[in-house]
């Protein structure tokens, strides 16, 4: 399948999916668009790779996202612990699939839990940065902030420790830091991605415009935050074009050069057959 588009972080691997997860994908390749699903931790990682494995135009990034270690997972009732420690040897084993493009969703989130959880979180950051860097993929970060905006802030303290502990690169997904932040990550080499929030939340623009075209990337999250005009509705991967139009509206480029752009990124990144 040719791909037009490419979904860099998504969850079709979670129940949301479930009961109509085939004609999901049908709906993708109809629209041209690639997708990438991202593990939350060790079964939704292998329900990532098995779809991969499955489907044209899918990969998987494996790994234990930061509520997982401290709570069951939210969005998955099928959650019946925590894991509050990476297990290595688990991940890498998962990791030696051809599908697997990435290691994470790993970082900080402070929103659910407050800065209490920051220990176990960073010892589990730490081994998803050692793991990545022995097999030579790339990182994808989950950082959330409180809501009130106080406390710890999950951005900076995922550039402290990847400015002293990273080599391999990856991408800050769902980015809501500032510019500043941003920059930041440029700086050591990583990207940033926005996801459907761009389309109705106006404080993104002066980040989408900011923010280097080769340096950034489209993605859904789904099933959350559903781009306008399907605001209210789970999130697909195939909605990622309307995130793709508002970055080349709000740079002032055609849709045409911010498409062939973004998956000359995603190739860069992750390796894949794009272009």
């Amino acid at each position: 399948m040719s791909v037009r588009y490419i979904d860099t972080h998504a969850h079709l691997n979670l129940p949301q999916f479930d009961t109509d997860r085939a004609a999901v994908i049908e709906r993708n390749h109809a629209a041209k668009v690639g997708v990438i699903n991202v593990g939350t931790r060790q079964a939704t990682s292998q329900k990532a790779v098995a779809l991969a494995t499955e489907h044209n135009a899918m990969w998987a990034i494996v790994g234990l996202h930061p509520l997982s270690v401290v709570s069951t997972d939210p969005d998955d009732a099928s959650a019946a612990r925590p894991e509050t420690s990476f297990d290595t040897s688990f991940y890498q084993e998962l990791a030696q699939s051809p599908a697997v493009v990435g290691i994470g969703e790993c970082g900080f989130d402070y929103f659910h839990q407050g800065d209490d959880a920051y220990p176990v979180q960073r010892e589990v950051f730490l081994a998803q940065i050692e793991l990545a860097n022995k097999l030579g993929k790339p990182l994808m970060l989950h950082l959330r902030n409180r809501r009130d905006g106080h406390g710890r802030d999950a951005y900076e303290d995922a550039l402290d420790i990847l400015r002293s502990t990273a080599t391999v690169l990856g991408n800050a997904h769902f980015f809501a830091g500032t510019t500043a932040q941003a920059k930041a990550f440029f700086d050591i080499g990583f990207t940033i991605s926005f996801t459907g929030v761009i389309t109705f939340a106006a404080p993104y623009r002066e980040l989408v415009e900011y923010a280097p075209l080769d340096l950034i990337h489209a993605e859904t999250d789904c099933p959350y935050v559903a781009p306008v005009p399907y605001r209210g509705q789970r999130a697909e991967p195939w909605q990622v074009q309307s995130v793709v139009e508002t970055i080349a509206a709000m740079k002032g480029e055609t849709e045409a050069a911010v498409e062939t752009q973004l998956l000359q990124n995603a190739e860069r990144l992750y390796g894949l057959p794009l272009t």
